[in-house]
């Protein structure tokens, strides 16, 4: 069977919040920016794609109330030029209106806050994931870092909702991992990472010239993650399942050392570099 290889995966820079660098698991109490990175590939049939959106300015706007004011206070963002995914992409030689879905690897506003500004891709997602989220309180909302204002009026009409059930026991190096294989070719395989957030996961991506797994916010700093060193208290409290945290970078932590994948984080400094020097 012939392999199926995505192209032209690229990295986007959605803005970044700032926070000190011993809340990743840093050994320094330096002040520094988490970029909210955003992801773009092609695949051969199904054309374009999207993971994440980065932040917006829609953002700014449903975190003036409170609650949901707390957020901002948390995360204190810089947009710098990164109001709009659509301009970054145009700016990146991009264009938006051929992306045809949008992968949604969690519901934290830094990796939705941009979904708005898309009219017509799909909007894929965890189906139990939404509907436990939608069914909270706005100050549990915010404490689970979701703010429904930023969804789509039209996100159940357009989103293409995934059961649990789709995730199966991996095979090979994934093999202690849940995965689903998206598209069946073995170009793009959603990864089960639990623990950060509700329904958390990663994606596995493959091109011609390398394998990427792309861990989203299984962990900050890929440095923290691969030494082993424990994170802070606080930051193990904001997660979702400390337990279930621990055990996912366990097991990233084994895979990354048997494997020749690259490996990428969200917010990690590396691939905020790897967005700044992307090409057109």
């Amino acid at each position: 069977m012939t392999q199926t290889f995505l192209t032209k995966l690229r990295f986007l820079n959605g803005g970044y919040c700032s926070q000190f660098a011993r809340l990743a698991g840093a050994k320094s109490w330096k002040w520094i920016r988490f970029p909210a990175i955003f992801l773009y590939f092609e695949h051969p049939v199904h054309g374009a794609s999207l993971i994440d959106t980065g932040y917006s300015s829609h953002f700014i706007s449903e975190t003036r109330p409170f609650p949901e004011r707390f957020y901002r206070w948390l995360t204190p963002v810089n947009l710098r030029g990164k109001e709009d995914p659509l301009r970054t992409m145009a700016d990146s030689g991009l264009d938006p209106s051929n992306v045809r879905r949008i992968f949604i690897s969690h519901f934290h506003a830094d990796h939705v806050a941009g979904l708005r500004y898309f009219s017509t891709p799909e909007l894929v997602y965890r189906k139990e994931t939404y509907r436990q989220l939608m069914e909270q309180s706005r100050v549990n909302q915010v404490r689970h870092g979701f703010l429904s204002g930023l969804i789509p009026s039209d996100f159940e009409s357009r989103g293409v909702g995934f059961d649990e059930s789709r995730f199966i026991p991996g095979t090979g190096p994934l093999e202690t991992f849940s995965v689903y294989d998206y598209w069946g070719d073995g170009s793009l395989i959603l990864v089960d990472l639990p623990g950060h957030s509700e329904g958390h996961f990663g994606f596995l991506l493959r091109t011609e010239t390398e394998t990427l797994f792309y861990i989203v916010d299984a962990c900050w700093h890929l440095e923290v993650l691969l030494s082993g060193d424990s994170l802070p208290w606080i930051t193990r409290r904001i997660q979702s399942d400390w337990g279930e945290y621990r055990t996912t970078q366990e097991k990233l932590r084994r895979l990354q050392r048997k494997t020749d994948w690259t490996f990428a984080a969200c917010h990690c400094p590396r691939t905020g570099e790897r967005a700044e020097n992307a090409k057109h």
